[in-house]
């Protein structure tokens, strides 16, 4: 489980991309300018995306063949993640929060948002939770 929540932008969340293989990507939130298309080269590492807030849907349009799901919520998109995490039979997978967007839409600032991520993520059950 990496807490990127400081990645509010999709330059931010392009380096936290470029450091995994094997994610489980969360993203979304209040949508910035230019949206995600600047990540495509990192489109291959993401086996599947759980898509937040306000940018789910546009975020859905530019994801084309990444696998992806619209979760709306970080209470819905952590266990999905981590579920999908433990069960791909990868040896190095990473739940990834770089949100590639503001919080403003669900939470006051990143740091709640980062705060909420590793609340939900502590609050799994044994087999998902993390180290």
């Amino acid at each position: 489980f990496v807490n990127d929540s400081k990645g509010t932008n999709a330059d931010a969340a392009a380096r936290a991309l470029s450091s995994f293989r094997e994610i489980f990507w969360i993203a979304g939130g209040k949508p910035k300018t230019g949206g995600i298309e600047s990540l495509r080269e990192f489109f291959p590492r993401i086996r599947k995306a759980y898509l937040i807030g306000e940018a789910a849907e546009e975020f859905a349009k530019t994801l084309d063949d990444v696998p992806h799901e619209i979760s709306k919520t970080l209470e819905e998109a952590v266990p999905h993640a981590a579920r999908d995490a433990a069960m791909s039979g990868l040896s190095e997978p990473v739940v990834l929060l770089s949100p590639a967007c503001a919080s403003f839409d669900q939470f006051p600032n990143f740091e709640k948002r980062g705060d909420r991520f590793r609340e939900v993520a502590h609050a799994l059950p044994g087999g998902l939770t993390p180290p």
